[in-house]
């Protein structure tokens, strides 16, 4: 036991040593490529000081901290007799988010605020596809399935761009039937009665419920779940197994319960 703490000891010894040889005292920093981010900013957000060792495990720090800014697409840095070189990428600048198609301003704003792209600050380009799935999913929310989405970008110069959203959100996707299968032990129309999704009727023109969204759905499993344990259905199973799209692309709906064992509590 004695012998395998000091070989850890002379391990810890070695790459203590070893690593302050390969470490170099910084006298000098020299900021490149950078237009819109001040060097003082870059030295402040890399967590680099001056008369400081500086190693290779330091460098991937500074790497790690700039980066994480999401300022800079690409990041350079080496050190070299105490003057430590640090070469940046800007990404572009979002000058303008244009968004067409969507008359509501309140869902326009709405948009803006859950994508990751935005006004004033770097663009990058792989959180496209991102924002395009979170529109959707916006508009799934509010029962338009089928939103199609194409965002563009217009490269103003080399350090400027402006995005253009443009939505074609597409009809309200309507719940036509709801209906339950399975060991349920209550009438359909009782269910019905239970859930808030409701089927769409010339009569009900105000009411949103009669959109198909996962959301609602989500409350309607919430609802019957709460229900059936009311009734003493305390192992009760319920899944929306489906959603059957018709030939009018809306929504058949369909609850699977599985009610299980009723649980009864004598008097005392």
């Amino acid at each position: 036991m004695k012998n395998l703490l000091k070989y850890f000891s002379l391990l810890s010894i070695i790459y203590f040593f070893f690593s302050h040889i390969n470490a170099a005292i910084i006298n000098e920093i020299r900021v490149e490529g950078n237009k819109r981010v001040s060097d003082e900013t870059i030295k402040v957000y890399g967590g680099i000081k001056l008369n400081e060792n500086v190693d290779q495990n330091i460098i991937n720090e500074i790497l790690n901290n700039l980066y994480s800014t999401d300022f800079f697409e690409d990041i350079k840095i080496n050190e070299k007799n105490g003057v430590l070189n640090i070469l940046v990428k800007e990404y572009p600048l979002v000058n303008q988010l244009v968004i067409t198609g969507e008359p509501s301003t309140k869902v326009k704003e709405q948009i803006k605020k859950q994508i990751f792209t935005k006004e004033k600050r770097s663009f990058i380009k792989s959180s496209i596809s991102k924002d395009v799935d979170l529109i959707k999913q916006l508009y799934s929310s509010i029962g338009y399935n089928f939103a199609i989405i194409d965002i563009k970008i217009k490269e103003i110069d080399s350090t400027n761009v402006d995005i253009l959203v443009e939505i074609n959100k597409g009809d309200v996707t309507k719940i036509s039937s709801i209906s339950f299968i399975g060991d349920k032990k209550v009438r359909d129309n009782r269910l019905r009665n239970v859930i808030a999704s409701e089927r769409d009727r010339f009569y009900k023109i105000i009411s949103r419920n009669t959109r198909f969204s996962e959301n609602l759905t989500n409350l309607d499993i919430r609802l019957l779940q709460s229900y059936y344990k009311s009734l003493g259905y305390y192992d009760v199973e319920i899944t929306s197994n489906s959603a059957e799209l018709n030939e009018n692309k809306n929504i058949n709906l369909i609850y699977s319960i599985n009610a299980g064992k009723r649980y009864r509590i004598n008097k005392i």
